[in-house]
C-alpha cells in the first residue's frame, strides 16, 4: 500500500508527463516504464465517467500520443482534480483558472465544488 506523500509524488510525475504531450503534434520519447502512467489516466477516465478517453486509452488501433494531445487539457485537470483531493487544505486549481479558459469538462466541475460549498442551489 503506497502512502499519501508517494501517490502525490506519483501524480505529479504523471502531471510532468502530460505536460509533454501539451500542444498539437507533440510527440516525446516515451519511456515503457511510462505505461503505468496511460493505465492510471485510462483508470481515473473512467471513475469520472469520461468512458470515450478511457476506451481511447485502451485502444490498440488507437496511437496513445494522439489521445494525450486530443485530450490534454482534460486529463490534466483530473491529475489535479487528484491532487486538490490529496491537500485538501490547497485552494482547487480551478478557482484560480477564468470560466471562459474552462473546458466544458471543468465547469461542470467548477459548478459541482460550488454546489458543494451551498453556493449554489441543487
Amino acid at each position: 500500500m503506497t502512502d499519501h506523500s508517494s501517490t502525490m509524488q506519483d501524480l505529479y510525475k504523471i502531471q510532468d508527463f502530460l505536460f509533454q504531450y501539451e500542444g498539437i503534434g507533440k510527440k516525446p520519447e516515451y519511456d515503457e516504464n511510462q505505461q503505468v502512467y496511460l493505465q492510471v489516466l485510462r483508470l481515473l477516465a473512467e471513475d469520472k465517467g469520461l468512458h470515450f478517453i478511457s476506451k481511447e486509452l485502451s485502444d490498440p488501433e488507437i496511437k496513445f500520443e494522439d489521445t494525450l494531445n486530443r485530450w490534454n487539457p482534460i486529463l490534466t485537470f483530473l491529475i489535479s482534480d487528484a491532487l486538490s483531493q490529496l491537500e485538501p487544505d490547497k485552494k482547487h486549481k480551478l478557482f484560480s483558472k477564468q470560466i471562459s479558459e474552462m473546458t466544458g469538462y471543468e465547469f461542470r466541475e467548477y459548478l459541482g465544488y460550488l454546489k458543494e460549498e451551498n453556493v449554489l442551489k441543487r
